[in-house]
């Protein structure tokens, strides 16, 4: 598996192509604000591009969901708990839940669901890799102020997030602190996820408030 992160827009998001180097076939994870970056990417790279994969809802990881969805009916998945968000919905919108797998050809990503930033947010998983959208970051947490967040949840996700391989490459949304690391390098150095990994909740909760 191949991946290229692309850093896009006003609000150092990533958008990331993910792929099978033998097959080409891929999926585009949270495409936002330059979609001319992506299609360039998916044509030097000769890539086939079978789906959307969306961490969560928020504006700033869809606004360019439209103009990459250039094939008639590409899926894009989304979990239905963030569907409130959506201003309008992809014709092929399609649902993911915890523990699925999506398929982009010969290409499979898990779903591993991580509620806390958005109710909706899931990270992908893959062979050596998560994508953790806005719910890990490196060395932070996402947001938990927002309509829908939820503290609680967050560490719950954490939890889980704290349960994968520490080779596992971390790939978040934003360029915050670093664009890339490991599961088990966050498990030493970040707070939030050393905090869950440990048990300790309560301190979790106060450390996110």
């Amino acid at each position: 598996m191949k991946v290229k992160q692309l850093k896009l827009g006003p609000m150092d998001n990533f958008s990331y192509l993910v792929w099978d180097e033998d097959t080409k076939d891929a999926a585009v994870l949270d495409p936002a604000w330059q979609p001319e970056k992506l299609l360039a990417a998916v044509k030097s790279e000769g890539l086939k591009l079978h789906c959307v994969l969306l961490t969560h809802g928020h504006p700033d990881h869809i606004n360019a969901v439209e103009a990459v969805s250039v094939a008639p009916g590409l899926p894009v998945y989304l979990h239905e708990a963030d569907y409130f968000m959506l201003e309008h919905r992809p014709a092929g919108l399609k649902t993911v839940a915890d523990g699925e797998q999506v398929q982009a050809g010969s290409l499979k990503l898990g779903v591993l669901h991580t509620p806390g930033h958005t109710p909706g947010s899931v990270c992908y998983t893959a062979p050596g890799a998560v994508f953790t959208g806005d719910t890990l970051f490196i060395g932070e947490c996402g947001r938990v102020d927002l309509p829908g967040s939820s503290p609680e949840a967050l560490y719950d996700s954490f939890v889980r997030l704290a349960a994968l391989p520490d080779d596992a490459a971390v790939y978040p949304g934003h360029s915050y602190n670093g664009d890339t690391s490991t599961i088990g390098v966050q498990k030493e150095y970040n707070l939030y996820l050393k905090l869950a990994r440990q048990g300790r909740r309560a301190d979790f909760l106060k450390a996110v408030l």
